[in-house]
């Protein structure tokens, strides 16, 4: 089984937890996995055998010209940055020999990454240097020029959702990110009163706007309640929007979370809601992995009826409406209300039963190892 380097500078801690289940997952598969990054992390704990985590040092002009010692390495490097001009040529070296000399260190086979305008070219200047085929991972709908060019030069190259798929990228596969579900845990909901989370980036097309004003708009003895977990530009005119509308004893901003909250606190909620306002916002919003580990938690997501969550959830898991539209939430919260707390368990059954079909992150390693393995 080849040898996988699985190489980030993410500093999203819950990015790098999915990631950690995905490097386990692989290892189960019987690969060797090296996390290699550039990142100090914090508490980094339940690696399987056969996974390391390796920190990437920084490099200085000194450091550059020590690893250019190897003109082949150097020769790679150039050859990137002259034929793309992505990049600064000092980056390009100093992140490229710097990772070569790692991977030639551990004897990777592989690397898989992922996609970023400063990742890249050295992922794939160090992977040509020590001969290793490469993969990536995007996770967004780009239609620039560095989606088309990891396209062209990737070995593999992995989406997390048709719907995000760039036009030029015919060639990329589809892939849902995994997780672990054996970290999630269920409960019984038996309240007649709603409580539900939103969890994400603070941000225009997050929808919340509308859903205040849907809030303020249900009649007065509604029982529902909203947490906010996040912050972003909009908070601000969110809070003032709050208090205009008289929703402070319903709706309340938590601000950011560590996730270990979020792992013990989920499973409390009646449900997560996410009203995107259209398919580009998802980006900016950067939930997706908070909706599929709500739905792991049994919790019905109620959301809009755009294409991305069309493809990341179904008719049975939680409840759509149009977005843009403070009638169709509000139409929407009233509809689940109504369903009474039987039918809405029954809805987070579901969302948990999906998220064991489509987001195993086992099912997904065995996938992405098979297709490694074919490189």
């Amino acid at each position: 089984m080849k040898h996988i380097a699985i190489y980030t500078d993410s500093r999203n801690l819950q990015e790098v937890a999915i990631l950690i289940s995905e490097a386990n997952a692989l290892a189960e598969m019987g690969h060797q996995v090296t996390i290699i990054t550039n990142v100090k992390y914090k508490n980094v704990r339940n690696l399987k055998p056969n996974v390391t985590l390796k920190y990437l040092p920084s490099s200085g002009i000194s450091d550059v010209v020590s690893l250019a010692a190897n003109f082949k390495s150097v020769k790679s490097c150039l050859s990137v940055w002259y034929q793309y001009k992505t990049g600064s040529l000092f980056s390009i070296l100093s992140r490229g020999l710097t990772l070569a000399k790692v991977l030639k260190a551990n004897n990777i086979d592989h690397v898989h990454f992922e996609s970023s305008d400063k990742m890249y070219p050295a992922s794939l200047a160090s992977a040509n240097c020590v001969g290793a085929s490469i993969s990536s991972f995007t996770g967004f709908n780009s239609q620039n020029r560095q989606a088309r060019w990891v396209s062209d030069t990737c070995n593999l190259t992995v989406l997390e959702l048709e719907s995000m798929r760039p036009t030029k990228n015919r060639d990329a596969i589809v892939l849902k990110r995994g997780i672990d579900l054996s970290q999630y845990k269920t409960t019984i909901k038996n309240k007649s009163a709603i409580k539900l989370i939103f969890v994400g980036n603070i941000v225009e097309g997050s929808g919340l706007l509308f859903l205040l004003k849907a809030l303020a708009a249900l009649p007065a003895r509604t029982e529902v309640a909203i947490d906010i977990v996040g912050n972003g530009p909009m908070k601000k005119q969110l809070v003032n929007a709050l208090i205009k509308l008289r929703l402070n004893q319903k709706v309340h901003f938590l601000g950011e979370k560590p996730r270990k909250w979020l792992l013990q606190n989920l499973p409390k909620y009646s449900g997560m809601i996410t009203p995107y306002c259209s398919d580009a916002d998802v980006i900016s919003v950067n939930n997706i992995n908070y909706i599929k580990e709500a739905m792991a938690c049994s919790l019905p997501i109620l959301t809009s009826n755009i294409t991305v969550c069309d493809e990341l959830t179904s008719s049975s898991t939680g409840m759509k409406c149009p977005p843009n539209s403070v009638d169709a939430l509000k139409n929407m919260l009233l509809a689940f209300l109504k369903l009474g707390p039987y039918h809405q368990h029954l809805l987070g059954e579901n969302a948990r039963k999906y998220a064991e079909k489509n987001y195993n992150v086992k099912h997904q390693a065995r996938t992405l190892s098979r297709w490694i393995q074919a490189l």
